[in-house]
């Protein structure tokens, strides 16, 4: 291990907070108007991209695991 390694895990946590307080905004928003459909929608679109950004930091982590001289492996 290196110690230029970012900590996934606490950015990840951080990120995936606040797609879930955006995909409650967004949520509420959308039922407010009476459309659960929509709600739905929303929430379901907000889940992908949380899942998107998990996935994407992951990778990264891997990737400076295997090269931690990577740009992208600096610290934070």
């Amino acid at each position: 291990m290196s110690s230029h390694r970012p900590a996934p895990a606490s950015r990840t946590s951080r990120r995936a907070g606040l797609a879930l307080l955006m995909g409650l905004f967004v949520a509420g928003c959308g039922s407010a108007g009476g459309s659960l459909e929509n709600a739905y929608r929303a929430n379901l679109a907000s889940e992908t991209a949380l899942n998107a950004q998990i996935i994407s930091d992951r990778a990264r982590a891997q990737r400076c695991e295997r090269d931690p001289s990577r740009r992208e492996c600096g610290p934070r």
